[in-house]
């Protein structure tokens, strides 16, 4: 974006939970298949096993939900052995992942999510008689936006909002109950997407790849309307 325009990004704060109380179980390699639906879930892994030396079990296997989170595994230093194709959401993985297997002949599984995300994924795994154990990775903690840039969403003094999960839409909303009708709002996927139009807001851009690089990368290109100077 242009420097003379604004954009802000409402972050999280990611918090270890009771979070690694399944990781000593992991890094023994007691599971067989790890499923992890984003990239902090697999900070918060590596927050325990780097310190202590530790990788992740070359006998684990490990499904991403999308792109960006199969990244996050292999800055880690582990292969991914399933990633889904075309939606990144915890439905379209659990439903592809399954397909053509059994529980019967698959071990034990570990979900890593945090504490808002759906169960989707173990709650289905459970139903078709899967063992497996859920760690809540981490817990996501608003972060109150300054007085001063809440108050220039609100008045369109800034341009460009970036939303990058349902909890920061929730968080922006509860924060800034009514964004200027200027300010564009952009989603980092159409899960993203269709979130964020639950919630009320008007999304006008949707990234076609989903990662915030790319994100960036998408709004940067787009044709940008003339500056007016007073």
């Amino acid at each position: 974006m242009p420097s003379s325009h604004r954009s802000s990004r409402l972050r999280r704060r990611a918090t270890r939970a009771c979070a690694t109380a399944c990781s000593p179980s992991f890094a023994a390699g007691r599971y067989d298949w790890l499923f992890v639906t984003s990239a902090a879930s697999i900070e918060q892994l590596a927050a325990f096993l780097t310190p202590r030396g530790l990788t992740l079990p070359a006998t684990t296997q490990v499904a991403a939900v999308g792109q960006a989170t199969a990244r996050a595994v292999a800055d880690l230093g582990a292969d991914v052995a399933f990633v889904p194709v075309g939606q990144s959401s915890a439905r379209a993985m659990i439903a592809q992942w399954s397909a053509g297997r059994a529980a019967a002949s698959t071990g034990r599984c570990l979900v890593v999510r945090s504490d808002l995300a759906a169960a989707v994924i173990s709650d289905e795994l459970e139903l078709q008689g899967y063992t497996v154990d859920v760690c809540i990775g981490y817990r996501t903690v608003g972060v109150d936006l300054p007085d001063a840039v809440a108050r220039d969403l609100a008045d369109g003094r800034i341009d460009v909002v970036l939303l990058t999960s349902l909890s920061v839409g929730r968080e922006l909303r509860r924060q800034v109950p009514q964004l200027a009708a200027s300010v564009l709002v952009a989603s980092i996927g159409p899960g993203t997407t269709r979130d964020a139009e639950r919630l009320g807001f008007t999304v006008g851009h949707t990234a076609h790849t989903q990662s915030v690089d790319a994100l960036l990368a998408e709004l940067d290109s787009r044709p940008r309307s003339p500056e007016v100077t007073p």
